[in-house]
């Protein structure tokens, strides 16, 4: 289950939507492009998404130079990053603006990249959020909070519950994990009262195309759901379509 309702305002700007409503409706704020360790090219995301409402970053480890590439091809792509620390911590970091992931990238992250390990730099995580809260607008989110092997940053970070006071929010699907670990992370975020982020996690476009398959059914289940209302009794003054969207935006921070 996607908990819609948990994404934040922050996005508003970069939801692409037709006609005023999140039908036929793409959500996906991680993925991976060449610029990393992806094979999702700009050019098969354009096409996909040329018949769809989206939401969607690229988030490319220590990098952003697929997220600009998509971009330049007129996809209204939120800038971010998947910033990976010293330790192999990682954080989604979206900002508001290109030109300030471009200033914090070539300033914070370039200089500090590991030369042996694409996804590690040579700084600390508490580094990282200091320096973007204290110099850009962004929203920081934890990805695979329950994920496998290193990435179980329950089992190997110790002062994980520091962090989860310090972000904005945890990402509480990831289309690679199970629904076990994904229920773990949605549990984490009610917990902590703090928003939600999902994606694919995608790095083939095989995976993209599964993902979708997921959205649809999660799509069909929340429209059942508002068909059921609405035989129960009149939803006076709401059309399908906006209590469809209300009830994606409930709750919103």
């Amino acid at each position: 289950m996607v908990e819609f309702n948990s994404l934040s305002k922050f996005f508003d700007d970069f939801i692409e939507k037709k006609d005023g409503y999140l039908e036929n409706f793409y959500f996906d704020l991680h993925m991976h492009t060449p610029a990393s360790d992806g094979n999702i090219s700009g050019e098969f995301l354009k096409e996909f998404l040329k018949d769809k409402e989206y939401l969607i970053s690229v988030t490319d480890h220590n990098s952003i130079e697929g997220n600009i590439a998509l971009r330049k091809l007129g996809i209204n792509v939120v800038p971010g990053l998947e910033l990976g620390c010293e330790d192999g911590f990682e954080i989604l970091v979206y900002f508001k603006k290109e030109e300030d992931m471009i200033d914090f990238y070539n300033k914070e992250v370039l200089p500090f990249r590991n030369r042996y390990r694409m996804a590690k730099t040579r700084r600390s995580v508490f580094e990282y959020v200091k320096i973007l809260r204290e110099n850009y607008e962004v929203y920081i989110s934890i990805p695979h909070i329950n994920g496998y092997a290193q990435k179980n940053y329950l089992k190997n970070k110790d002062y994980i519950d520091e962090i989860l006071k310090m972000v904005d929010g945890i990402e509480i699907y990831n289309h690679s994990l199970s629904k076990g670990k994904n229920q773990v992370a949605r549990n984490i975020r009610k917990n902590y009262g703090i928003g939600g982020t999902f994606g694919s996690d995608a790095h083939e476009e095989r995976e993209i195309l599964s993902y979708w398959r997921f959205l649809n059914r999660e799509e069909r289940g929340m429209k059942k759901t508002i068909d059921t209302i609405c035989k129960i009794k009149t939803v006076s003054g709401i059309g399908k379509k906006h209590l469809l969207y209300l009830i994606k935006h409930k709750g919103d921070k």
